[in-house]
């Protein structure tokens, strides 16, 4: 395959560009039968006009264009380009009767821009219109446009391709006025393209965006080769446009230049074995063989015949191999997109190569996963199967655990790194992640959730491809080399108006994928799909027949001890479930499911349903993905929580341990779908509301006047917090621009905004002794407050010290400037200020109480531990805190908070204790660890932190003065640490 951007056909000697183009260009002026008429040219270079007797000169044109439009009257011009039309209009419209704007519809709506500018002129468009690689690179810093500004008002967007340039022109306004006609150069086509396979095109043109077809049209208008090849099934623009423009081509320039289709590549069932393969799965899964599952045949698909056949775990393992090998050795490489059917071990086919390349090469996988259980899950079944070098980071664990895994990322220790999207997002820099790995795959797991839960109540997920797309870019700078995206899903809509496959892959920027599109239908699943029946004289009242049948199914799962999983569209039908099982006293054996529980309460109801201690979940769709729970024999719907795929997803959870067979319920009443429609109202974002944001941004950009500035979604909340829900308001802007981003690049390949969610505070808290806060005060106004009298800790504002003297830093790096003390900041030496930490604690009434039995009972065991020599792991510590309100999860996350606060205390307390324990991993796939008897200073220390938490807390906020760098960290953890103990 070859690139867009990279391919060289061979040329003629003398290129048809006047032969074609001039002449058509002619015979519409000829054609024109107004005296005064003005000619522009639009997607037209003036040079082949033959008139040199005034050259265009877009500087003294945006300088004074009154001068220049005189003097290229006087000078006897003919024709206008439209750079030069756009900068006068008002002169020429004012001048000529009409005006005559000839069209190169071989173009779209990208152009190339023939017009030169002086370096100046040209570094200011470009930093204007070029997406920051980094996102805080010059953020909301100072911009002089001066004149310049005028250049930049011509165009939507501006890209520099090497060799040429290639903008949409902002000229909807002038086009519009009664005297202008836009007149086409081409009539449109009708011509077929003739097709060939791959194999018989050495070089072709792979198009994936109107950038490459520009270059593409170029290539045959001026260099004239005598075959070229074009590749489209990549194209992520307007399928219907690129194929007319490429008709005119081909009818046009056919005489000089012969055009080919290429043809999508067939599916290759051949594929390479290598032993390593076979080696991983038997040392870490303990089989020989691999499985196999049936897939779609995508050509017959596409004709409309649903034809399967049967493939391996290892030829998809040999697809994703063989792509990352061909992307780091600078390759053109391929994605690979698949659906398997839950069974078909989607988690082993990307498990696999990525402990095949971190044994053979180091590299590192992410693994992007939207749900916590899920992450956690698959990291404890790796780590089951003796693979100890798989890690999570997500908002359920402390700063100490994290700091940690981040530690062993960089140090290599961690090869396979779970993160949910919002993570991946808020760091700007992917090396704040992984230092200095290099990453060889990039994982979507549950990939179908990119489309649906990324446009409603997750919209990170939305970004993730822009940011992954620029995470490719960096890497290509840093490394010489991109990386792979692989997304896995057990559903996918195909084709359709429903279509989440090509969504997927546009939203994920996914390069021709490799695409597996697994069997859907389950042949152990009976689905019994039948509308609601009401007993004779039973009024149809909408819920109680719901609610009947739940308690039926209830009594049935316990009768026939059946683990039966119940959703739910909303957590208040839940609720309401809950209270009527209650009072009925059916709620024995009853568990529930749904993101507005607690951490633990969520994990408690997963572990009781999964031994068995309850044996009906009542759950919304936040229990489903990735739910490792083989013998649910029963899924039933209260009502539609989704669209099809949804549905299908959900009904997945039933009989997925061999030989068991499984039923789907659902009592059909037409009312059910008023909760999908209060769901899709919910989160909907209306025309008029980005009609708002439209206009708010162009507010803020007129007050601003700089491409890359700062928002706070606070701006926006008159637009969208009608009800006081702040996260959901957040969501709703990151939505908005988003649609609005995407509408741009749909219509005209380019957006006049990108958005990059990016969470940054402008408060900061700190030391600061009275004199310097009195200097702060003269100096930048109103921007502190003490709050702590004490010691002295102020809450300041940052944003305002920058804006009045620091803005030639952006606010990030004014802001890391500061709290690293970079003598680059004259800031740091006038007014000496010493980071502190806030901290929150809620203590709960008996925490005293609470802390010395559960810490005592940790101690006791540990010292059994030691007395004994032994080797004990963090969960067989865990048990020693098991009972009353403490559970089996609560006391594992426990033990596993205080083990880590030991690695640190040895860290950062005991350099010279680092026998305090050692540490091993043994068959269990858990690490063990044999304690030494200076462990008895870890538990004096704790104490001694604990009592100092309690006694400078005041109205549950505790601030921790950074006096040496180590005090927040380690004061930071504790307080975190026992924050999870306040119940």
């Amino acid at each position: 395959m070859t690139d867009a951007k990279t391919s060289a056909p061979t040329t003629r000697e003398h290129a048809p560009y006047r032969s074609v183009i001039q002449r058509r260009v002619h015979k519409k002026i000829s054609a024109l039968s107004e005296k005064n008429c003005a000619v522009v040219l639009k997607g037209i270079e003036s040079s082949f006009i033959g008139d040199e007797n005034f050259p265009v000169d877009l500087d003294a044109a945006k300088d004074n264009p009154l001068n220049y439009f005189t003097r290229l009257i006087d000078g006897g011009r003919k024709f206008f380009t439209h750079e030069e039309f756009l900068l006068m209009s008002a002169f020429v419209l004012n001048q000529f009767d009409t005006v005559r704007v000839l069209n190169n519809n071989v173009f779209m709506e990208q152009y190339p821009i023939a017009a030169t500018f002086c370096a100046a002129t040209r570094k200011i468009l470009f930093e204007h219109f070029t997406e920051l690689e980094d996102d805080f690179a010059d953020l909301d810093a100072p911009e002089n446009f001066g004149t310049v500004a005028k250049l930049i008002d011509l165009f939507i967007g501006l890209k520099d391709c090497g060799n040429f340039l290639v903008g949409v022109y902002n000229d909807e306004h002038i086009l519009s006025d009664p005297k202008v006609t836009v007149v086409n150069l081409f009539a449109a086509a009708d011509v077929e393209l003739a097709e060939v396979d791959s194999s018989a095109a050495q070089n072709f043109f792979d198009l994936r965006e109107e950038t490459d077809f520009v270059d593409f049209a170029r290539t045959i208008i001026f260099d004239a080769p005598e075959k070229i090849f074009v590749r489209t099934n990549n194209y992520t623009g307007d399928g219907e446009k690129l194929d007319a423009r490429l008709k005119i081509l081909h009818a046009n320039f056919s005489a000089q230049t012969e055009i080919f289709r290429v043809r999508p590549e067939e599916f290759q069932r051949d594929f390479e074995h290598r032993d390593a393969y076979t080696e991983i799965l038997k040392r870490h899964w303990g089989y020989d063989a691999f499985r196999k599952f049936r897939v779609y045949d995508l050509q017959k698909l596409d004709d409309g015949i649903k034809s399967t056949f049967a493939v391996s775990q290892e030829q998809i393992i040999s697809d994703i191999v063989r792509q990352v090998e061909l992307c780091m050795e600078g390759e053109n490489f391929r994605d690979v997109f698949v659906t398997a059917p839950t069974g078909a071990g989607k988690s082993v086919i990307f498990q696999i190569p990525a402990i095949y390349f971190a044994e053979r090469d180091k590299l590192l996988t992410l693994v992007i996963s939207p749900l916590i259980g899920l992450m956690n899950d698959q990291v404890k079944n790796l780590t089951l199967k003796n693979y100890l070098r798989a890690e999570t980071i997500n908002s359920d664990l402390s700063p100490i655990l994290k700091e940690q895994i981040l530690g062993k990322v960089a140090a290599g220790e961690c090869n396979i790194l779970y993160l949910s999207p919002e993570t991946l997002l808020a760091r700007s820099d992917i090396e704040q992640l992984i230092g200095d790995r290099t990453i060889g795959m990039v994982i979507i797991d549950e990939a179908h959730i990119v489309t649906t839960w990324g446009k409603q109540f997750r919209p990170d997920y939305w970004y993730l491809g822009d940011h992954i797309r620029k995470l490719r870019r960096v890497q290509l700078k840093r490394k010489g080399h991109e990386f792979v995206i692989a997304t896995f899903t057990a559903t996918a809509i195909y084709r359709g108006p429903e279509d989440m496959y090509d969504d997927t892959i546009n939203s994920l920027h996914l390069r021709d994928p490799i695409t597996y599109l697994g069997y859907v239908k389950r042949g152990d699943i009976d689905i019994t799909i039948d509308k609601e029946v009401f007993e004779a004289g039973e009024r149809a009242e909408f819920e109680l027949p719901k609610y009947r049948d739940l308690r039926n199914a209830v009594i049935r799962a316990n009768i026939n001890a059946q683990k039966t999983l119940i959703y739910f569209p909303e957590v208040q039908l839940i609720e309401r479930a809950r209270l009527r099982l209650q009072n009925d006293g059916d709620f024995d054996g009853v568990a529930i499911y749904h993101g507005q529980l607690s951490r633990d309460d969520k994990r408690e109801s997963y572990e009781k349903f999964l031994n068995g201690d309850a044996l009906v979940m009542l759950a919304t769709k936040a229990f489903g993905m990735g739910i490792d729970i083989d013998d649910i024999e029963i899924v039933m719907h209260f009502a539609p929580t989704g669209n099809v795929c949804d549905y299908v997803q959900e009904i997945g959870r039933a009989a997925r341990r061999k030989n068991l067979r499984g039923e789907a319920l659902y009592h059909y009443d037409r009312r059910d779908f008023r909760y999908i429609n209060r769901l899709h109202g919910l989160s909907a974002v209306k025309p008029y509301q980005l009609v708002a944001v439209v206009k708010k941004i162009y507010e803020l950009w007129n007050f601003k006047r700089r491409s890359n500035f700062l928002i706070d979604a606070e701006n926006f909340s008159y637009i969208f917090d009608r009800y006081g829900d702040e996260a959901n308001s957040v969501n709703k802007v990151k939505t908005a621009l988003l649609i609005i981003q995407k509408d741009f690049e749909a219509r005209l390949g380019f957006s006049p905004l990108t958005v990059r969610p990016i969470p940054l505070f402008a408060d900061g808290f700190f030391v600061i002794n009275p004199a310097t806060q009195k200097n702060l005060r003269r100096d930048f106004g109103n921007c502190l407050t003490e709050i702590e009298r004490e010691l002295h800790i102020c809450r300041v504002n940052l944003q305002t010290i920058w804006e009045r003297d620091f803005r030639k830093h952006s606010f990030p790096q004014f802001k890391y400037l500061l709290y690293t003390k970079s003598p680059e900041l004259n800031f740091n030496a006038r007014y000496p200020l010493e980071p502190a930490l806030r901290v929150e604690i809620n203590f709960a009434q008996d925490f005293r109480a609470v802390f010395k039995n559960l810490f005592g009972k940790f101690k006791a065991a540990v010292q059994r531990s030691t007395a004994a020599g032994s080797y004990v792991s963090a969960a067989q510590l865990s048990l020693s805190l098991v009972g009353g309100k403490i559970l089996t999860y609560r006391a594992e996350n426990i033990s596993d908070i205080l083990i880590a606060s030991i690695v640190a205390y040895r860290k950062n307390f005991s350099r010279g204790m680092h026998a305090v324990f050692a540490e091993k991993p043994f068959r269990d796939g858990l690490i063990h660890y044999r304690f030494n008897e200076t462990i008895k200073f870890y538990f004096a220390w704790v104490e001694k932190i604990f009592s100092r938490i309690v006694d400078e807390t005041h109205n549950d906020l505790l601030y921790i003065p950074n006096a040496n760098g180590m005090t927040q960290r380690l004061s930071g953890r504790c307080s975190a640490f026992w924050r999870r103990w306040a119940f």
